[in-house]
């Protein structure tokens, strides 16, 4: 999942200050789910907005708003485009430039994208993908390195490594000793004799995309 994380909400107000009627947009297939942008925070950003003097239009989480071009017939987005001077997006990065694709006003974000990561009892989430677009976990157990380790090591670990602990950061495990101890577990542990190739980084040049057309 896209993890991403409520601004300050002094430094939201700074962001519509000087605007007029203000919608807001929420995200509750994304960013509902780390209690950062979903229907609730909408309702308590929008809140603190009126009691500072803010006039808020409306406030919506029409499911996921990086599908919105599934809603486009609705009259989600032109309910706010008519009635508002501005939209403050509480959605992920990609969430945010899909509203601004479909509204002629200004559309500003109320969160920060983090990155894609896992959830854990719905209060704690870790990063274990940067979408590299060239994944290797099939070689290293199951366990990405290049988004787990700091140094996005593909052949590990480093000579810095002391005693199972990370030498950029030493209260974090490194993550070559988990790989390690998980693939001779899984009795793979001769994979890792194998040098693998250098990091292709033409295959993350950005803007990418997939194109499913022609496919059945």
């Amino acid at each position: 999942m896209v993890v991403v994380r409520l601004k300050p909400l002094e430094d939201i107000l700074r962001e519509v200050s000087g605007y007029g009627k203000v919608f807001i947009f929420g995200c509750q297939l994304g960013s509902a789910r780390c209690k950062n942008g979903g229907l609730r925070e909408a309702y308590r950003v929008a809140g603190f907005l009126e009691s500072k003097g803010i006039k808020v239009s409306g406030v919506k989480s029409p499911g996921g708003t990086c599908i919105l071009e599934r809603l486009t017939s609705k009259d989600v987005l032109r309910e706010a485009g008519r009635n508002s001077d501005v939209i403050l997006s509480l959605a992920c990065g990609a969430g945010t430039q899909l509203i601004a694709e479909h509204v002629s006003i200004p559309v500003l974000t109320g969160v920060s994208t983090l990155f894609i990561g896992v959830e854990r009892e719905g209060k704690h989430f870790d990063e274990y993908c940067i979408a590299c677009g060239e994944c290797v976990i099939s070689e290293t157990g199951g366990i990405c390195p290049i988004a787990r380790c700091p140094k996005s090591l593909v052949n590990g670990p480093c000579g810095g490594a002391i005693a199972g602990k990370c030498e950029v950061d030493p209260s974090i495990p490194c993550i070559w000793y988990k790989i390690a101890s998980r693939m001779e577990e899984i009795g793979e542990i001769e994979k890792l004799r194998k040098t693998m190739p250098p990091k292709d980084h033409r295959s993350c040049i950005y803007p990418r995309e997939l194109n499913l057309e022609g496919r059945s």
